[in-house]
């Protein structure tokens, strides 16, 4: 359940039904990370300015879309890693492009180039050295777009941040789990995992459901494992059948 109270439009004052309004024409809904932001209008407020000023800068949609991937997997924001893999995939991304993304890494070089210079500010938090950025502008990126990755880092971190502090329920696909690479990766315990529709899980007595509630789940490699109790046989589904899980608040 989200630790801060999701903002609906039964719930919202004038100020915050306008911003979720134009959350909803932007995406065509209204994911449960701005719900929660909603909370605060200026945040929400501020956070929509700042990413749609930068949609008109210089980086492609991909590139965007490919950096938004990257904050979220370093900052080990489960949430954005899964928001960004459904967008990145609806892109034409493939699995392998993905992961690679995650990673730094990329097949397009300018977007290689830029992918290598955000994950150095990131690490860094800002303090790259002169021959970092003297690399990145001769494998092609414009001070300009250096300027544009600085921002887009700070936008992510945003939402990542805030997705930390509010953990909103998930309603995206789950990704693979974003722990961080010094964590070990591990079970965590949901309070519900619910299915696209056609899709079925076997309950504690065995009996085919949409729905399976007080379960321990792991996501790796882009499928979610489910134990509905300890001495279950593990179950195994895709991402993409995948239609909620609620986390339980860690202790």
């Amino acid at each position: 359940m989200s630790r801060l109270p999701l903002v609906s439009t039964e719930t919202a004052d004038a100020e915050q039904a306008d911003l979720l309004t134009e959350v909803q024409r932007q995406l065509g809904r209204v994911p449960n990370l701005y719900a929660a932001m909603a909370n605060s209008p200026a945040t929400l407020r501020g956070y929509l300015t700042l990413r749609d000023a930068l949609t008109h800068g210089k980086l492609s949609a991909r590139v965007r879309e490919q950096l938004a991937l990257l904050v979220a997997s370093e900052n080990g924001c489960d949430y954005c890693v899964a928001a960004h893999t459904m967008r990145a995939g609806r892109m034409g991304f493939t699995d392998e492009a993905i992961t690679a993304t995650r990673a730094a890494n990329a097949e397009d070089p300018h977007a290689d180039a830029v992918l290598h210079f955000a994950k150095d500010v990131l690490r860094s938090r800002g303090r790259v050295d002169d021959d970092l950025i003297a690399s990145a502008r001769q494998r092609g990126v414009s001070d300009a777009e250096l300027s544009e990755i600085v921002g887009h880092v700070s936008l992510n971190i945003l939402s990542n941040y805030f997705n930390h502090v509010a953990r909103p329920e998930l309603d995206f696909p789950p990704a693979a789990i974003t722990e961080g690479a010094a964590l070990a990766t591990k079970w965590r315990s949901a309070s519900r995992v619910a299915l696209v529709d056609g899709y079925a899980l076997r309950n504690n007595t065995g009996q085919p459901v949409g729905t399976v509630e007080n379960v321990q789940v792991l996501i790796e490699g882009g499928f979610l494992h489910i134990k509905v109790s300890e001495t279950a046989e593990v179950q195994i589904v895709s991402a993409p059948a995948v239609a909620l899980v609620t986390y339980r608040a860690e202790s």
